[in-house]
């Protein structure tokens, strides 16, 4: 058997089983050892956890191989039913009024069809309605990088466990970059899906319009083994694009105002890529713009959408919800209705002459966030700063759900420095982001002389 199973990707893991150099029960025996409830998980799953192992090893004695994630210990964010589990969605007062699942959500059963081993459920923002991972009620968790700085939101349990090796991969949800945003700040790998591409039945909302569930895991490769399975199709290859690739980095918003650091790591990365014999063009995109400005004209989806949702739950709830929380729900209070109207046809609009736009173009990059994860005491403190800190954050991100296609972070330069790079493109093609953002990563090798 190999020594410490916590420190091999999903990928390797796989490998191992298949080897017969490890078992399922040791993978999740090893991760269930370094899980205890407090910031990171608010419960470990450990009965159904050591079941779907032994599930899952006596498969592989029979000679059956569902895929790459049979026996693969995995983190779930709290906001997607586990039956006979509570969705708490970071929040005390849900966690005293909510009913156990009675079953799992569609994207569990997928999982758990597929093998997977759940070791139980990661703490988030409350309501997954921040992108810095703070949460008054459970603690906040910290990466092992600098434990000083916020760990990005909203699932932010979900990314500190892969980070600190508590689990193999894990789910989180993305409604304006809440799996991109822990992953980035953890130097880790998360894809944000194609708005419906994945059914949302059994999550907790935030904004109906723009949820999406998505993996966060240590490699490309664990990350498309994940989304295979969400997706309820076979395995498969990792996907290929051949040949030089022409890549968009868009000037307008995506690059204002970038600390100095984030902007050199960027620079970096796209230099490695014309290194590589790649075509990087820096085209204005102004239609970027118009898409930024949509939630300071009309107020965001999910404040739009979470008042619909929580408004009388904001009044009855005992412990009480966040206040920063709320403020960014109540904000919309008084905005008329046909704003929420107008956005939604000015987005569809956006989102069809944006990927038209782009068509020449294999893909879009950007910094994943155009800052560096912030010092957690000095938001906590401060709720003016909270929020300035929290619009500086989700500001790239979000732009990408707006545009409602496939967006994956990687780690560009030192992972330990928690900055990332994005590529996005055009609804349904995650394989294709997937595929660009390895030529990236390995661009960014061969300059670094790896």
């Amino acid at each position: 058997m190999p020594g410490d199973l916590t420190t091999l990707s999903l990928t390797d893991l796989a490998e191992a089983y298949r080897s017969g150099r490890a078992t399922p029960l040791d993978a999740t025996e090893a991760y269930l050892r370094t899980i205890e409830p407090g910031p990171v998980w608010r419960v470990a799953t450990a009965d159904r956890a050591l079941e779907q192992a032994a599930r899952a090893q006596h498969a592989f004695e029979a000679g059956v191989d569902l895929g790459p994630l049979q026996g693969v210990p995995i983190a779930v964010k709290d906001l997607i039913d586990m039956e006979g589990e509570v969705s708490a969605a970071g929040s005390a007062a849900r966690l005293t009024e909510t009913v156990p699942a009675p079953r799992d959500a569609p994207l569990i059963a997928r999982l758990d069809e597929a093998g997977a081993v759940f070791l139980g459920r990661t703490q988030m923002t409350e309501l997954a309605f921040s992108g810095l991972g703070i949460n008054p009620h459970f603690g906040t968790p910290h990466g092992p990088h600098d434990p000083e700085r916020v760990p990005g939101g909203s699932s932010s349990g979900s990314a500190v466990a892969v980070a600190t090796r508590q689990a193999c991969a894990a789910l989180g949800s993305d409604t304006g970059g809440s799996v991109r945003i822990p992953a980035a700040f953890q130097g880790l790998v998360g894809l944000k899906t194609s708005d419906g591409s994945l059914p949302m039945e059994g999550t907790v909302p935030l904004s109906t319009t723009l949820d999406t569930v998505g993996p966060i895991a240590r490699t490309l490769e664990d990350a498309w083994a994940v989304w295979r399975a969400l997706r309820a199709v076979p395995p498969a290859p990792f996907p290929a694009v051949p040949g030089a690739l022409r890549l968009w980095a868009p000037q307008a918003v995506v690059t204002d105002e970038l600390d100095p650091e984030v902007a050199n790591a960027f620079e970096a990365a796209l230099q490695a890529l014309t290194a590589a014999g790649h075509q990087v063009e820096r085209p204005e995109m102004p239609l970027l713009r118009e898409v930024d400005g949509l939630y300071r004209r009309y107020g965001s989806f999910a404040s739009h959408e979470a008042l619909a949702l929580y408004e009388t739950f904001l009044e009855r709830a005992r412990p009480p919800v966040d206040p920063r929380v709320a403020a960014r729900i109540v904000a919309v209070r008084d905005r008329p209705s046909s704003d929420y109207l107008r956005m939604a046809y000015a987005r569809q609009r956006l989102v069809a002459a944006f990927w038209d736009e782009a068509r020449g173009a294999d893909a879009i990059v950007t910094p994943t966030v155009a800052v560096r994860a912030p010092r957690a005491a000095e938001l906590e403190a401060d709720e003016p700063a909270y929020h300035r800190a929290n619009g500086a954050v989700l500001r790239n991100t979000t732009l990408f759900n707006l545009l409602a296609g496939p967006a994956v972070t990687v780690p560009i330069g030192d992972p330990a420095r928690g900055i990332g790079g994005t590529v996005a493109a055009a609804p349904g093609r995650e394989a294709h982001v997937l595929a660009v953002a390895a030529r990236w990563r390995e661009a960014m090798a061969t300059a670094d002389g790896g």
